[in-house]
């Protein structure tokens, strides 16, 4: 749909979905044919209809008013683009929840960590919507509900899949509301390449709770680190897609630009005894790797050590 009134819905009011819902309401709130709803519930959304969403970034704080804040399928009605930044275990409880929200043409966007979101997507509703793959590069968490401190990275989205001039008007929708946002027909690769980063990153600061600072200061860990790298990049081999050695140098030196202090999403779910996306950064290169006869022993290693270290 390119046309007529357009309803944008963002779907999990977190760090990631508060980040790419802000600019969009500043941008739309007084255009009258784009609607840019917040799909939250509970005290997030008490807040959000009270007070607004307060959104920090690089010193700036800024609180906007989506056109709604709500819950109930009903109410939201179809929509022409979803985005979704729920975390990854809560991507298809979500999409049963409001599938009566996604029509024939409704454009779905997931932008959890992991590479399979299109095929969870598809398996939950067969046949419904327009699935495209995306990813963010982007450090932006809850300070309390309804405010959100954007903490580092560049914001950057890329989505893509087939028919890149099939979605031109909804890139235009989206950078016209503030978007760092880009088209790649090769989208798998780009998920691919941030899964090379992040999963062996969260895995090895999970399992043996260090910091990125404490990871680069360990000549073990750092070994362990390339392991976890190294069957990322056999599995994306496996499905075809191809991941350098050189991607592999990059991302170790892109480790050194975080602070020393960082730590990963899931060592912090961790820590605090919180429901993790071990299942989507852990068990999936095991369980995949298996699909294709590919031994894993250093994710193999980091499974034990969570479970049972």
């Amino acid at each position: 749909m390119n046309s007529g009134n357009q309803k944008i819905g963002i779907a999990g009011l977190g760090g990631v979905g508060g980040f790419i819902g802000a600019p969009l309401v500043k941008t739309y709130k007084e255009k009258e044919d784009v609607q840019v709803i917040f799909i939250c519930r509970g005290e997030t959304k008490e807040r959000i209809r009270q007070k607004g969403l307060t959104f920090e970034s690089n010193g700036v704080i800024e609180t906007v008013f989506p056109g709604m804040a709500s819950d109930d399928p009903a109410e939201i009605g179809t929509l022409d683009v979803l985005l979704i930044a729920c975390k990854s275990y809560s991507l298809a409880s979500l999409l049963e929840e409001y599938k009566g929200c996604i029509g024939e043409n409704t454009v779905i966007i997931p932008l959890q960590n992991m590479v399979n979101a299109k095929e969870v997507i598809q398996q939950t509703l067969p046949g419904r919507g327009k699935v495209l793959e995306g990813c963010i590069y982007v450090v932006s968490n809850v300070k309390e509900k309804g405010y959100i401190l954007h903490a580092g990275g560049p914001g950057k989205i890329f989505i893509g899949g087939e028919k890149q001039e099939e979605y031109a008007w909804l890139v235009e929708l989206l950078r016209k509301g503030g978007l760092d946002i880009t088209y790649e027909e090769e989208i798998k690769k780009v998920l691919w390449k941030k899964f090379l980063f992040l999963s062996p990153v969260a895995s090895v600061t999970s399992a043996f709770q260090v910091t990125f600072g404490q990871l680069l200061e360990n000549e073990e860990l750092m070994k362990t680190l390339d392991g976890l790298m190294r069957e990322v990049q056999l599995l994306a081999q496996a499905k075809n897609i191809s991941l350098s050695n050189d991607d592999i140098t990059n991302l170790k030196t892109l480790l050194t630009q975080f602070p020393y202090e960082s730590k990963s999403s899931l060592q912090l779910d961790f820590e605090k005894h919180n429901r993790t996306e071990k299942a989507f950064l852990v068990d999936y290169v095991i369980e995949t790797g298996k699909q294709y006869g590919m031994d894993t022993p250093y994710y193999e290693r980091i499974n034990d050590q969570l479970k049972h270290g």
